[in-house]
């Protein structure tokens, strides 16, 4: 065992010094060599027996999770319940608390949900903490056999094991907002995890070489310096998120909406690449099968002063499709880790650099605009979910030549030349989403452009290339729990009387969306024909549900 804990540590090491970095193989390699872990069914909530192999794998990640808590502390000074996980998570396996006393205090932080999402990288080291206590409870997740070919691109942020999460704390909490500084960060954290892992296997004297971690800092880009001119593009510019397109004011009606929060400018950018490169074939693929936004920057990270209106920034990104490899989930490259926040207030630190950029973004805001995302229309700030809140809004909205053109087939027309060219499909100007999801959009004999959203149809009438009014129709969709339900290619065959390799051809090729599935020949129909085929689906036992829902 100790052969195989060496081999591990050398192993890693040579990972680490080559990259910085020390992916879950590496680390499953160490656990592994601490010994094996207790077999048991996939679905059991039954804790594991406090073997010598699980407490070596918790000391460890419960190590991790004490060695971040001074950036918890930091960041909540009254939240004391990562600190005391890990006090009773170390008496447990000390004996000296029961294994349903350490359950219940794992159970009763519950609000992990609320703390992954809250963009601030410093409650990773909370999570860490519970990650911590959950190996000492059940052991580490990424070596349960089901787990054991997850690679770390292929792990979601839910899915993080304490050391993981330790880092992204670490890493950020010193390098301020300097990419290269939080690379180094990051290997002083792995460096220091080997150690300590090292010495869980009996290897006393191993120290990670110092010389290694010197090289990878000098391969490091110094600092981006911060321009001196306060400019929307000198600002983009440093953050080095790609494009600046557009942005606006969002006045958040705190009555309306129940939001507690500050006004704040959304601004927009556009990414500097357009393809992805294939993790099988390593080819470069241009075909977008998604176009949607990542969120950089929310206003309630509060990268300026709580007193003025907050800034949220969002990305436009790309799901790729391989021709040769369609079920790959493919990004763009630049889609990498950055603590957008704290080059914000690297940007905005200076006698009279705050005031400036917010009167730049003041000045330059857009006022007038339409915009249709996947399922709501948004016009000059205002979020509407359907066609018939727009017209019963279309007085205070000032809106022209705008109506109903079909209301029992809920058809609405609205003059587009009143926001052009502010005229938004998913977030992204209209003339990206003719390029990027063109099988979006259709060419009709008389002239008339039809643009496809998750929610909504739009036929344009067109004036020099640009549309100037649309007819606006809502559309519907169903969403499948399983693509792989033999009842459902039956359904597309003998009902919705699709050709059998045209079925499987759909079935294949179908989007996934947060665990859902979505099937070409089944978007873009009008309510009956949805219902219809909603019943059918449902008939037939096949999990599915109607988007949007029909009340």
């Amino acid at each position: 065992m100790e052969d195989d804990g060496y081999k591990a540590i050398i192993k890693a090491q040579e990972l680490l010094a080559e990259s910085g970095k020390l992916d879950i193989m590496a680390r499953r390699k160490i656990w592994q060599a601490m010994g094996a872990l207790e077999e048991r069914e996939e679905d059991s909530f039954v804790p594991r027996t406090l073997t010598e192999p699980l407490k070596k794998r918790a000391l460890l990640a419960l190590a991790c999770a004490k060695k971040v808590m001074p950036v918890w502390s930091k960041y909540d000074p009254l939240d004391k319940r990562p600190q005391k996980l890990i006090k009773m998570s170390l008496a447990y396996l000390d004996g000296k608390i029961t294994v349903q006393e350490l359950d219940v205090e794992v159970d009763a932080f519950n609000d992990l949900a609320e703390l992954a999402d809250s963009g601030e990288i410093a409650t990773s080291a909370a999570i860490a903490a519970w990650d911590g206590a959950v190996v000492a409870l059940v052991d580490e997740a990424q070596l349960e056999p089901w787990c054991l070919d997850m690679t770390e691109e292929e792990m979601d942020s839910y899915d993080w094991d304490a050391a993981k999460n330790a880092c992204v704390a670490f890493s950020d909490a010193y390098a301020e907002g300097d990419n290269g500084k939080c690379a180094v960060y990051e290997m002083k954290f792995w460096a220091w995890y080997l150690e300590e892992a090292a010495k869980l296997l009996g290897i006393e004297d191993y120290r990670f070489p110092p010389k290694y971690i010197k090289a990878y800092k000098e391969k490091q880009n110094p600092p981006k310096p911060v321009p001196e001119e306060v400019t929307l593009e000198s600002f983009v510019d440093f953050l080095d998120l790609g494009e600046y397109v557009y942005h606006h004011k969002v006045t958040v009606n705190r009555e309306e909406t129940g939001e507690d929060g500050s006004d704040y400018y959304a601004m927009f950018l556009r990414l500097n690449e357009d393809y992805g490169i294939c993790p099988v074939c390593q080819n470069k693929v241009y075909k977008v099968r998604h176009a949607g936004t990542n969120c950089r920057l929310d206003w309630y990270d509060y990268a300026f002063p709580s007193k003025e209106p907050q800034l949220s920034i969002c990305q436009f990104d790309f799901k790729f499709c391989c021709p040769d490899h369609p079920n790959e989930s493919i990004y763009c490259p630049s889609d990498v880790y950055k603590n957008v926040k704290a080059a914000v207030k690297r940007y905005i630190k200076g006698e009279g650099r705050l005031a400036k950029l917010l009167n730049e973004l003041e000045q330059r805001k857009t006022e007038k605009y339409f915009k249709v995302w996947g399922n709501s229309i948004v016009i000059n700030g205002r979020k509407f979910s359907n066609l018939a809140a727009v017209e019963a809004n279309k007085e205070a909205l000032g809106l022209c030549n705008a109506g109903w053109v079909d209301k029992e087939n809920k058809v609405y027309g609205l003059d587009l030349r009143q926001y052009l060219p502010i005229f938004y499909i998913y977030g992204r100007p209209y003339e990206d989403y003719l390029r990027y999801s063109p099988e979006e959009v259709h060419k009709n004999e008389d002239g008339t452009l039809e643009l496809i959203t998750h929610e909504f149809k739009l036929r344009c009438t067109m004036e020099n290339g640009q549309p100037v009014y649309a007819e606006i129709t809502s559309i519907y969709r169903l969403l499948f729990k399983k693509k792989d339900d033999p009842a459902l290619l039956e359904v597309l065959v003998k009902e919705m009387n699709l050709p059998e390799e045209a079925a499987v051809q759909a079935v294949q090729n179908a989007d996934e969306y947060f665990g859902e599935w979505e099937i070409k020949p089944l978007t873009a129909m009008t309510e009956d024909a949805a219902q219809l085929a909603f019943l059918k689906f449902k008939e037939a036992g096949v999990d599915c549900r109607l988007i949007p829902k029909l009340f």
